[in-house]
């Protein structure tokens, strides 16, 4: 596992004066087999997840990661 406290560019960037939209962060090619990245982009959260193959049942994880999001924005709309 690695934990970094490193924030993600706050300013739009540019690749050969070509504007970069989204930006996502994966590392590949590691022994673990769940890999969860997070990076912020221009104030936005960018989540990617990769597994080995057959590790997670992919209709069961999305629906499991969707009913987290949808408790996490309910219960940060109750506190405001």
């Amino acid at each position: 596992m690695t934990i970094s406290n490193v924030i993600g560019p706050v300013e739009r960037m540019a690749l050969a004066n070509h504007p970069i939209k989204s930006l996502y962060f994966m590392v590949v090619g590691v022994p673990q087999s769940l890999t969860i990245t997070m990076v912020s982009y221009m104030g936005k959260l960018r989540i990617a997840v990769g597994t080995e193959k057959g590790y997670i049942d992919p209709p069961k994880f999305k629906s499991s990661i969707e009913n987290a999001f949808e408790m996490i924005l309910k219960a940060a709309h109750e506190t405001v």
